[in-house]
């Protein structure tokens, strides 16, 4: 939800503009090294002009209340990543990076800004795939530390344990354990099927982007209204898979993290 303008926040951040506060510590410097009140009276006033200049300046407002720029991820080195499925899609995540830089050098202005909002959204993409191929290891990891049969095995030999003993407590207490491991499972299988929509998420986004080099090239041969249609397509496939991986990062928040 955005967040409602308020006054007080823009004159705090006037109050704060280092320009404003740099120009009343010079007056305030200067007056105090010649002792001047009158000086020192007019640095005060200046610093008070320039506070309610920033106040009622529309600009500063846009400012203050610009949306803050998501920071850049960058995406990990592919040796660091011991998942062979995911460290293969992070390798042709920067293969396909680097054809792309290649092409738009050899592309015509006209053509880069048909291209424009595509580009721009690259950045987010890149955002998310990093998360996601990070979220993707951290699960591989646990997982490969995971003995299903052994933790499958122990369900079974409680519940027998639970049937076999004529003692309440115990009972009650194998059936809490069988419980504890039962729902360990359902956690790992809900682990499992998660991975998997990272994977294919991540897949989709390699054959996504392997194919805007491709496109680029075929909008060299466009006329300018063609090319602005072809543009706005490769715009709306970038949207649909941003929309994609957001979808698989909120499951993976939905699951908590994984101790490395």
């Amino acid at each position: 939800m955005a967040e409602k303008p308020r006054v007080g926040k823009v004159v705090m951040r006037a109050s704060t503009n280092p320009i404003n506060l740099g120009i009343g510590a010079a007056a305030a410097t200067l007056a105090i090294g010649l002792g001047s009140l009158p000086l020192a009276a007019l640095g005060v006033l200046a610093y008070g002009a320039l506070v309610a200049y920033d106040t009622f300046n529309p600009t500063f407002w846009k400012k203050v209340y610009a949306p803050v720029a998501p920071p850049k991820l960058r995406l990990p080195e592919p040796k660091s990543i011991d998942d062979p499925g995911t460290r293969s899609a992070l390798f042709q995540i920067i293969a396909t990076k680097a054809e792309l830089a290649r092409v738009l050098e050899e592309t015509p202005a006209d053509v880069q800004a048909a291209l424009a909002t595509t580009l721009s959204s690259l950045q987010e993409l890149e955002n998310q795939a990093a998360r996601l191929v990070q979220r993707a290891e951290d699960v591989a990891r646990h997982l490969a530390t995971v003995n299903e049969d052994a933790l499958r095995a122990d369900s079974a030999a409680l519940a027998q344990r639970a049937l076999a003993t004529k003692d309440l407590a115990a009972r009650e207490g194998f059936a809490e354990a069988k419980a504890a491991r039962d729902d360990e499972l359902r956690t790992i299988g809900e682990l499992r099927s998660a991975k998997d929509r990272i994977d294919a998420s991540l897949m989709h986004l390699v054959a996504v982007l392997g194919g805007l080099p491709t496109k680029v090239v075929h909008m060299r041969a466009l006329d300018s209204q063609a090319a602005d249609k072809f543009g706005g397509d490769v715009n709306a496939e970038l949207e649909a898979i941003a929309s994609e991986l957001q979808t698989s990062e909120e499951v993976m928040k939905s699951l908590g993290e994984i101790n490395r």
